[in-house]
């Protein structure tokens, strides 16, 4: 008789909610030794399987676990808008107590756990998919410019789109794929050189930037940002891309720990006397293996948490890595 799948669900705070990145990478990689779901609290508390699985909160506010073979609380960011501080004050003093931790480095000494709880320190990585999208040399773009990200006022993501249509040509495109809020869509309807192409599968968000000149890691300049990994930097420089990005605390520290070469502005300036695009330094010969989802599981103790769970070897799907062209 075969042995049962280890089973994991995935508790989100609501329902609908945005995947991390981590947890797209472990079911793509590991879909086909365990078995993942993804709930919410409530609809996890309905299952009777629940004595048999391990419970991975994204973390929110739970003040009780649900009765679980295991339970992981996964802190992969901070909280944000108002009252973000005393959210996370909140979380630290009363949401229960998990039998593991996972912290995203940065961010461990705001969070500051007392407890003696095992932690497990990992940062943010790649998902392996990315490497199909890495051309093994420079392929023919069609925008200028490409933003991949989350888009509202909280960012101030209207003062990077004002920059560019004051800096660049108006025959210059500029690609925005993600949420953007309504008010912004509305804003730029008449700017035929802003492309708002909304939510994207992550296989179209790859294809999508190889398809794009120079890719644009703007961060901001505010908490929690300032503690956060810009996963879309990193992500950028595993493309091979060209890449602009703006003066920001986690944006230096990211590119000086991989060797990512950036071409560096001021917010307000981001777009203004940029260098040629025969001068423009690329990351065609960036190692990405740093930067790599399997990499980060292998260094940060997880792959071998989970084998021991799983009670087998776990190889990932993308281990045998290859570059093709970009699509």
């Amino acid at each position: 008789m075969s042995k049962a799948k280890l089973k994991i669900v995935f508790i989100y705070p609501r329902e609908g909610a945005a995947m991390y990145p981590l947890t797209k990478a472990l079911m793509a990689s590991y879909g086909h030794a365990i078995d993942f779901s993804t709930e919410t609290y409530e609809s996890a508390s309905l299952r009777t399987d629940l004595a048999d699985c391990i419970c991975w909160y994204t973390m929110g506010h739970y003040t009780k676990n649900l009765p679980c073979k295991f339970t992981i609380h996964d802190y992969r960011s901070l909280s944000v808008g108002r009252f973000r501080r005393l959210k996370d004050l909140i979380k630290r003093y009363t949401n229960a107590k998990p039998d593991l931790r996972i912290i995203a480095p940065t961010i461990q000494k705001d969070l500051n756990f007392t407890d003696k709880v095992k932690t497990i320190l990992m940062d943010i990585s790649v998902n392996e998919l990315a490497l199909s999208y890495r051309p093994a040399s420079p392929v023919p773009v069609e925008y200028d410019f490409c933003y991949v990200g989350a888009m509202s006022a909280e960012r101030k993501t209207d003062r990077m789109i004002d920059d560019f249509l004051r800096h660049r040509p108006v025959d210059s495109k500029l690609l925005m794929i993600g949420k953007a809020e309504a008010e912004l869509v509305e804003r730029y309807k008449d700017n035929a050189n802003i492309i708002f192409a909304g939510p994207q599968p992550q296989k179209d968000v790859f294809a999508l930037v190889a398809k794009s000149d120079v890719a644009v890691s703007y961060f901001p300049n505010h908490f929690p940002h300032v503690r956060l990994t810009p996963t879309k930097l990193i992500e950028y420089a595993v493309l091979g891309k060209k890449i602009l990005a703006n003066h920001q605390p986690m944006n230096e520290l990211k590119s000086k720990q991989y060797s990512i070469k950036v071409v560096w502005r001021n917010d307000g300036e981001l777009f203004r006397d940029l260098p040629a695009a025969a001068e423009w330094p690329d990351n065609m010969d960036t190692d990405p293996d740093p930067m790599m989802f399997s990499t980060h599981m292998e260094t940060s103790g997880l792959r071998q948490l989970l084998e021991g769970w799983a009670g087998l070897p776990l190889t990932s799907r993308s281990s045998d890595r290859q570059t093709v062209s970009a699509v």
